[in-house]
């Protein structure tokens, strides 16, 4: 493709679906409703904005407190009343968009 101002090549666009949906340097932004979907393949009887409070809670956990794994589903339970099942899927799915993001 040619800028026809300037005579240059550009490129194509990208489709927002290729790509890092979750974050964008420096330090990315977190996508909640994104990562609700993948939380909700795990229990979809949660409603989506439920699932937007629990992963964003904690991603908030993870980030600030470096909580991962079982320390994060301690601290998600106290926000699940005590759904173990819950609180451990929630850390699940917070754990692995972490490992997937930001530990490359």
């Amino acid at each position: 493709m040619t800028d026809d101002a300037r005579g240059e090549q550009l490129s194509d666009p990208v489709p927002y679906t290729t790509g890092e949906r979750v974050f964008g340097p420096p330090g990315g932004t977190f996508d909640p409703d994104w990562a609700a979907t993948a939380l909700r393949s795990h229990r979809p009887d949660l409603t989506h904005a439920e699932s937007v409070r629990l992963i964003g809670r904690a991603w908030d956990l993870l980030r600030e407190k470096g909580l991962r794994d079982a320390a994060l589903a301690d601290a998600v339970a106290a926000l699940t009343a005590d759904d173990r099942p819950l609180a451990d899927v929630v850390a699940a799915v917070a754990t692995e968009t972490a490992r997937f993001y930001l530990d490359r």
